[in-house]
């Protein structure tokens, strides 16, 4: 009796296992999506998900896209390892994307202000948060950068113009809000959801910063939002992607 008795129970082993992975099937949770990072996962349904949507759509349809929501933008001629370069020409639904200033030549059509398609549709997505908080500037540092063009992979980061690194934010009553200043926070913390770090002090921009970051991780507008608390080269901007050929999610 003893034998069959352990014979049943490790028969129903396999059963259970089976049933236990089919539990976790159904369940909606954002599970880890990779080791690096811990804040990585890949979100409940990621394909449909307005990032993931974004990064696979072909040219020809991103812009059809941008032209239904009436995103103010310009074609471009080809510019290297950019799938489809456009620029900004006016106001995102009131908001308006300037580059900071730096010295060197004023050009009238900076590089650093060409972006793909795809970014500009998260931005537009960006925007409508951006104005229900009442701004109406954003200074960005750069979209597409030459640099690590032929070494960064295609479809990734500012050599593919699909992210963008934002430095200050203006507000219509005349505040301004930067990132350096007033994140108030150090790498390695969590940013959003349960477990989330609190500023080191509790002013107007720390709260707001971080309420702009946590509804954009809401929306799933961008696969990676990048703050001071990523990394020390971070301290000063935030870094929003829309990345090609992924699954994960990463805000920190």
């Amino acid at each position: 009796m003893e034998v069959r008795s352990q014979s049943r129970a490790g028969a129903s082993r396999p059963r259970l296992a089976a049933l236990f992975v089919a539990l976790l099937a159904t369940c909606a949770i954002a599970v880890p999506a990779f080791a690096k990072n811990r804040y990585a996962l890949e979100p409940p349904e990621v394909e449909r998900t307005a990032a993931f949507r974004y990064a696979e759509l072909p040219g020809t349809e991103c812009l059809r896209e941008l032209d239904r929501r009436k995103v103010p933008y310009k074609r471009i001629e080809p510019v290297t390892q950019v799938d489809t370069p456009v620029r900004i020409t006016g106001p995102i639904r009131g908001v308006e994307f300037a580059l900071t200033y730096r010295p060197g030549p004023d050009l009238a059509e900076p590089l650093a202000a060409i972006a793909d398609c795809r970014l500009l549709l998260a931005l537009d997505d960006l925007s409508e948060v951006l104005a229900d908080k009442g701004i109406t500037k954003v200074e960005y540092l750069s979209m597409y950068r030459k640099r690590g063009v032929g070494f960064v992979k295609p479809g990734r980061r500012h050599p593919a113009a699909l992210a963008i690194d934002i430095a200050v934010l203006h507000r219509k009553d005349g505040q301004a809000f930067s990132v350096l200043r007033d994140w108030q926070g150090f790498p390695g913390a969590k940013t959003c959801g349960a477990g989330a770090k609190k500023p080191r002090k509790d002013t107007e921009g720390a709260r707001l910063l971080r309420e702009i970051v946590c509804e954009l991780d809401a929306k799933k507008s961008f696969n990676l939002l990048l703050t001071p608390h990523y990394d020390w080269g971070h301290k000063d901007h935030f870094h929003f992607e829309v990345r090609q050929g992924i699954r994960w999610y990463l805000t920190q």
